[in-house]
């Protein structure tokens, strides 16, 4: 599975089907044809209807596990448009405040940002953050905190300061938890074992060539799904995987 997580989905989708055609459709056919094997009528007729309640149990759960995946995968978009988003206010709110130790704030959140970009999303493959993040964050942090504001207007501005910088700490540990979710093991279990029973249940087709026919039209819908399901499970890997491209876009305007 971490090697299918690292590929493009057409690569995905090739490898599925062509492992599901050749273990649904192609080996129990070659056997059944060699053999001369071939179900009863009454067998033949139950299997058939066996085939098709476990396919749609397969695609019940396939599409629970969908809305599952889409969920984290559009949840992780938004809390990285919302980081994106604060260290603009943020970058705005020490303009807003002035003076030397802001500018020089400034210059540390930029840094922060570009690391986060360069050296910390590289990174989230593997459940890591960036320690060259973490250091600019706690000093930037230590340098907003020792602020001394000269009048009202730098009293307000601190305060915002301050509240941004707060939310955007929390964002950054809000992002770092989506790297953990996935597939709940129920789910996983379960998708699992409906597929080996739809597995069995298709070598027992009969007539033989309507088996080739509806299997192989099942086993390259189920792979179809399946390659959705995996491209969008692991947020942070793969072709689908979501990227820091909000806050590069910002890096431009936050600059000395």
């Amino acid at each position: 599975m971490e090697w299918l997580y690292h590929l493009e989905i057409y690569q995905i989708i090739f490898t599925l089907a062509g492992g599901g055609l050749l273990v649904t459709t192609v080996i129990p056919a070659l056997i059944r044809w060699k053999f001369k094997l071939e179900p009863s009528e009454s067998f033949g007729k139950g299997a058939d209807d066996a085939f098709k309640l476990i396919i749609s149990i397969t695609l019940l759960l396939t599409a629970f596990s969908l809305v599952r995946v889409q969920g984290d995968h559009r949840n992780a978009e938004d809390l990285v448009a919302r980081e994106a988003a604060l260290v603009f206010k943020l970058n705005r709110a020490l303009h807003g405040y002035g003076g030397q130790e802001a500018a020089e704030l400034r210059v540390d959140l930029q840094a922060y940002a570009r690391a986060i970009v360069e050296d910390e999303w590289p990174l989230l493959e593997t459940q890591q953050r960036s320690e060259v993040a973490s250091v600019l964050l706690a000093d930037m942090t230590k340098g907003i905190r020792m602020l001394d504001p000269k009048n009202m207007v730098q009293q307000i501005a601190r305060g915002e300061v301050i509240s941004t910088l707060t939310q955007l700490s929390d964002i950054r540990e809000a992002r770092m938890a989506t790297t953990q979710l996935g597939l709940p093991t129920y789910l996983r279990n379960s998708l699992l074992f409906a597929i080996v029973v739809l597995i069995v249940m298709s070598w027992v087709q009969t007539p033989l060539l309507k088996m080739v026919a509806a299997v192989s039209g099942v086993t390259m819908g189920i792979s179809i799904l399946m390659t959705l399901l995996i491209s969008l499970e692991n947020i942070y890997k793969g072709d689908s995987k979501v990227t820091a491209e909000p806050i590069e876009r910002i890096l431009p305007s936050i600059g000395p």
